[in-house]
């Protein structure tokens, strides 16, 4: 897979990330760009954690990758977006540590 580094820009801030090369957004993606979003923003995490749907409206998932991202589903994640590093996966495994279901 072609890989280029990339300037992402949401409301708070400009961050550079390696994400896969596509022409335009896709699913895939969106997953990425909520995971490297709270690798860096921990209001972002809180947000997810307290509301989770709510803070994922302006990506375009759909529920099944809510559910994932919502859970911390790294497994299905993995599946389907790829292996992530230990940065991305800081959501994810902040979700699983904390045990609220």
């Amino acid at each position: 897979m072609v890989q280029e580094t990339m300037m992402v820009r949401d409301e708070r801030a400009a961050v550079s990330r390696d994400r896969p090369r596509h022409g335009r957004r896709t699913r895939g993606n969106e997953i990425w760009l909520v995971l490297e979003r709270a690798a860096r923003d921990h209001h972002f995490i809180a947000q997810l954690t307290h509301q989770g749907d709510e803070a994922l409206q302006s990506y375009d998932l759909s529920w099944q990758e809510k559910a994932a991202l919502l859970s911390g589903d790294i497994r299905w994640i993995e599946a389907h977006v790829g292996k992530l590093s230990p940065r991305l996966r800081t959501w994810l495994d902040c979700r699983l540590e904390q045990e609220n279901w």
